[in-house]
């Protein structure tokens, strides 16, 4: 019993050796200090616009009508935020009585802010490229949409899965798309001296989120 206790005390006396040991050992320590990790954020600014000044979009004297299209006003978009997005918008019925069936019709053009004119198919580095998103949404006042196309944020037809990023922190990337409104030639007196009061919303989320499917039409 006292050989067994003796050679614990060595074996304890040997470790405590081989640790003071590693005290006599050249050491140093530096730091670094004030590293940042900075997250980048998505952030989509929307406004309207009617007759050339910041209002909500607004058709008046809407009457059934085979080839008229009239304007509401514009949409603006603008990528403030700090990396490129995709979006998508949904109407969403907020007042009056207006039936909206397919015999309610919308189209939109992407017009460039600096003539009002419709935007050249241009691929620019850190924009949209041809044939991909909002340019194959629209190309013009081709495609025709119905309420039931654009009043659903799971379904809806209007959204981009590429909207720039802001290149400039004194110029973002803005876009504006024009509205225009239909009543269908086949929609009788129920639709007479009618209103509907309605939002226009929208979600933006980063471009490689692989949780949102993007559901653009080709065109």
């Amino acid at each position: 019993m006292k050989g067994y206790i003796v050679s614990i005390l060595i074996v304890g006396l040997a470790l405590g050796g081989m640790g003071l040991g590693t005290f006599a050992w050249f050491t140093d320590t530096e730091t670094l200090e004030n590293n940042v990790i900075a997250t980048g954020n998505v952030d989509l600014k929307a406004w309207t616009e009617n007759c050339w000044k910041e209002a909500p979009l607004k058709v008046e004297n809407l009457v059934p009508s085979k080839n008229s299209w009239t304007p509401a006003g514009t949409i603006n978009l603008q990528n403030v935020g700090t990396v490129p997005l995709k979006w998508k918008a949904y109407f969403v019925k907020a007042d009056g009585n207006l039936i909206t069936d397919e015999n309610l019709q919308f189209r939109f053009k992407k017009v460039s802010l600096l003539n009002s004119m419709p935007e050249p198919d241009v691929t620019t580095a850190g924009m949209e490229t041809t044939g991909v998103g909002i340019d194959s949404l629209f190309p013009g006042f081709s495609k025709v949409y119905t309420w039931a196309d654009i009043s659903n944020a799971d379904t809806t037809k209007l959204n981009s899965d590429n909207f720039g990023g802001a290149m400039y922190d004194f110029n973002p990337f803005t876009r504006t798309l024009s509205v225009e409104v239909k009543l269908d030639e086949n929609a009788g007196n129920d639709y007479a001296d009618e209103t509907v009061t309605f939002n226009v919303i929208f979600i933006a989320t980063q471009t490689d989120n692989p949780g949102w499917e993007e559901t653009s039409p080709t065109v």
